[in-house]
């Protein structure tokens, strides 16, 4: 039993070994700690890996009775607490042995001694930790000192009196091999996680403070709000209060938090995609905090990409849904012991949508496709002075169908033209439209029709075939200005119905692509 207990709890399961030493902030930031440490501690100086990982925090530490409780699952003196961040006390023991077999606490109180309890996972399966009962039994905790790497530390950065260090070793659940990929990553997770509890503690990686990182990029003098000229734009913060519906009392709070970032938002070279090189520093944000965000108590706990009414896909990375609800709504969200995943109720997925919630994100969905739009029409537009190639072609095409003789020096370089190509962004438009104006017959292209995005401007869509496209609805736009003014009407209605059905074929044809792909 004693083996089948160490192989069961180790395998509750984090999903990074970030996740898991969260447990360890979150009872710091509880504990009132406004500096809290991880340090790396190693065999022998030549190491590239560290062996053991230390917590520091400079909260109000525990007495030795409360040290002895914490290392016990379930020991805490916030039972159900609302308050704050946890809530069970299966965090601690919990995160310590998904990380290593081997855990240490050590604690001092103000003014008074430290003490520290050991608890090994092979001890456990040995029966050193087994009464004359054949029960487990924690050790009593007794007198300690630092670990020396810990107590050096200290020394150099902070005026340590009091607090909590929590010491992990035999670590055999690491996921980085080297400690610049463990320092690097529970950086940028830490940097967004803890991001709205900047102004309770400072939090160091190795002794290098975390910036907080908005995961919106809303927060000014926030990582990367100014990586560029380019910004998050906001819409309106909603907050609710969340009643019961049968008798009306108040459950809790949920505020709402909206962003859309501009196209190229996660790229360098802003004419080109966020690709390979080509991707910023904000970029793996935007990868990884891919859906709703949901914090709790102003803490990240999850982010999910399905609703009931909407998925997110790739091209909604650069719309940010943020909802944050008070733990008095732990049930309705289902949140885990780990605080690493939430399950929506029906009920708070009704006051979402109640709230605006699917109407807000197809409204980021649009400024998005309209932003990208513009920039794809930017990047398609010719140099000053050249025009399109297939402007030039429908110059010629049209001056030889008309049986007129052709000059000796006509080529395709002419700048006067009675055709050209405009891009406009209309909802409800035909994918396409021609008219003459100012002298010229212009094809309109409609950028907010699917015809733009999944066959005009698709990644498999090369220049030339971009050009031909144009020849083909300047053809055929053509043939409607050469009909007769009384079929104007219907030939709009023609047109109209032509854009709807290609609209739904389309569409259907991305679902079973996706399905395939699947």
């Amino acid at each position: 039993m004693p083996e089948a207990f160490v192989r069961g709890i180790r395998d509750l399961g984090y999903r990074s070994n970030a996740d898991a030493l969260s447990e360890f902030i979150d009872n710091a930031l509880q504990a009132y700690a406004d500096r809290i440490d991880i340090l790396f501690g190693y065999s022998d100086s030549s190491s590239k890996k560290p062996t053991q990982i230390a917590v520091v925090d400079n909260g109000y530490g525990m007495d030795a009775d409360m040290i002895r409780m914490a290392v016990m699952w379930g020991g805490t003196h916030r039972e159900s607490d609302r308050n704050g961040l946890g809530r069970y006390g299966f965090g601690l023991p919990c995160s310590a042995v998904s990380l290593g077999r081997r855990f240490t606490i050590f604690s001092q109180v103000s003014g008074k001694a430290m003490y520290s309890v050991e608890l090994d996972l092979d001890g456990i399966t040995t029966g050193r930790y087994a009464d004359d009962g054949g029960n487990i039994v924690v050790p009593p905790s007794k007198p300690a000192r630092l670990p020396n790497f810990v107590a050096e530390h200290l020394q150099r950065h902070a005026e340590w009196t009091h607090g909590t260090v929590i010491l992990l070793d035999k670590l055999d659940r690491l996921e980085w091999t080297t400690t610049q990929g463990l320092r690097d990553n529970l950086y940028r997770k830490f940097a967004v996680t803890y991001h709205k509890l900047r102004d309770q503690a400072a939090i160091y990686i190795d002794g290098r403070f975390v910036e907080p990182c908005d995961p919106l990029f809303l927060t000014e003098q926030y990582s990367f709000f100014d990586l560029d000229e380019e910004r998050a734009q906001p819409l309106d913060r909603i907050c609710i209060e969340v009643r019961d519906p049968g008798d009306g009392s108040y459950l809790g709070a949920i505020t709402l938090r909206y962003a859309w970032l501009p196209p190229s938002f996660g790229s360098i070279d802003k004419e080109r995609d966020a690709v390979g090189l080509n991707a910023n520093q904000r970029f793996s944000i935007l990868k990884e905090y891919h859906g709703i965000i949901f914090s709790r108590n102003g803490r990240l706990i999850d982010v999910q990409t399905k609703t009931p009414w909407t998925t997110f896909i790739n091209n909604d990375r650069y719309i940010k849904v943020e909802v944050e609800f008070t733990a008095s709504l732990d049930e309705h969200f289902g949140v885990t012991t780990s605080k690493q995943q939430i399950t929506v109720s029906r009920f708070i997925w009704g006051v979402l949508y109640s709230a605006g919630l699917p109407k807000a994100m197809e409204q980021l969905r649009l400024k998005v496709k309209e932003a990208k739009a513009k920039r794809q029409v930017e990047l398609l537009a010719p140099a000053p002075g050249e025009r399109r190639l297939s402007e030039r072609a429908m110059s010629k095409a049209t001056t030889l169908s008309a049986g007129t003789e052709v000059n000796p020096q006509w080529d395709l370089s002419l700048r006067i033209t009675p055709h050209r190509v405009l891009f406009e962004f209309e909802t409800s438009g035909p994918f396409f439209r021609i008219d003459r104006s100012q002298g010229a017959r212009t094809l309109h292209i409609n950028t907010a029709h699917r015809f733009f995005d999944e066959i005009y401007k698709s990644e498999a869509t090369t220049p030339a075939l971009q050009s031909a496209l144009e020849v083909l609805l300047f053809a055929l736009g053509d043939t409607i200005l050469n009909e007769p003014a009384e079929n104007a009407a219907a030939n709009a209605q023609r047109l109209a119905a032509w854009s709807r059905r290609l609209d739904l074929a389309l569409s259907a044809l991305a679902n079973h692509l996706k399905s395939r792909l699947e």
